[in-house]
């Protein structure tokens, strides 16, 4: 049979009350430490918002052609999709172009301490703990001074200075897509409400005109492509009728009024191209997101101090150990 171990606990509490002036000093000596660590930890501020989109295709023309459904020709366009989809979304977020675009966003802190675009905010204001302020004295890099002229955010080659701030941004930015309701989440992280706040909008806004460009251009050019497939049935349709072919011009007229159809529902979207609608509007948040200096200071002070007390106590616990 296996035998049980029986704590002594009248040894254990005679042990602990032998220690006590060590453990009068070490666990505030312990609190003291942990705080000045995590207090020299800028504390950030979380900002998202929320969009809803649809998967986008080139199908609104049949919306104009259910009217007469035995006239319909379709160019393919119901089938024809677009390259840049909603799961695509957070990988364009994460691009670097994409990014560069942002960091021209201009911004302001709360206390209205700095007014200039993100890039500048990143160079002259970003914070740092004091250990990642040692690494960087020692590995020669410093914050920018405010006004200095910074290196040209190019996403090809970025270098210095803009090569940091959109490593930055990156880890800053984020975008979740849901696969199912195609529901785009962005959240944005910044030390200062304010610019976690502008920085959401920046990036929503930034993803609606990529986005839009992106469905508006393509849609043109189909657009222009059906223009000259309608000038080209057009004119052979004039062109049979004329030779008395009357049987295949009132097909080529239905194939041109269907076409004709088809051109002003592009039209349509082309002049209006919405993509999102924003359900949650990023609002300047109240309390920071992280970190909570004094709940870590006081998790990580008692899990030591049990620790010390188990290492004070091993005979008692362990045995011989």
């Amino acid at each position: 049979m296996s035998e049980f171990q029986v704590f002594n606990w009248t040894a254990i509490a005679d042990r602990i009350r032998s220690k006590r002036v060590f453990l009068c000093w070490f666990t505030p000596l312990v609190f003291i430490c942990v705080w000045v660590l995590t207090y020299s930890v800028p504390t950030y501020y979380n900002c998202t918002t929320s969009l809803s989109t649809e998967e986008m295709r080139i199908n609104n023309s049949n919306r104009g052609m259910t009217l007469n459904r035995p006239e319909n020709f379709d160019l393919g366009l119901a089938t024809m999709s677009y390259s840049i989809v909603a799961d695509d979304y957070d990988e364009l977020v994460a691009s670097t172009d994409f990014i560069c675009r942002v960091l021209r966003t201009p911004v302001m802190t709360a206390d209205s301490s700095f007014a200039g675009s993100y890039y500048e905010y990143l160079a002259t204001q970003h914070r740092y703990s004091w250990f990642k302020s040692l690494r960087r004295r020692m590995s020669g890099q410093t914050s920018a001074m405010p006004g200095q002229v910074l290196p040209p955010l190019d996403p090809f080659y970025p270098r210095d200075r803009a090569g940091e701030a959109i490593a930055l941004a990156g880890k800053a930015i984020s975008c979740d897509v849901d696969r199912q309701t195609k529901l785009t989440t962005i959240s944005v992280t910044a030390q200062d409400p304010l610019v976690a706040a502008l920085l959401a909008q920046a990036v929503a806004d930034t993803l609606e005109q990529v986005t839009s460009a992106y469905y508006r251009d393509k849609t043109y050019r189909v657009y222009q492509d059906l223009q000259q497939q309608i000038a080209a049935v057009d004119e052979q349709r004039r062109s049979v009728r004329a030779e008395g072919d009357i049987a295949y011009a009132d097909m080529l007229d239905q194939a041109y009024h269907s076409f004709t159809r088809q051109a002003i529902a592009l039209r349509a979207q082309i002049r209006n191209y919405q993509i999102f609608t924003t359900l949650n509007n990023p609002s300047v948040p109240t309390q920071p997101a992280g970190p909570h200096h004094l709940s870590a200071a006081l998790v990580v002070t008692f899990v030591v101090v049990l620790l010390a007390l188990a290492v004070i106590c091993r005979r008692e616990l362990f045995g011989s150990c």
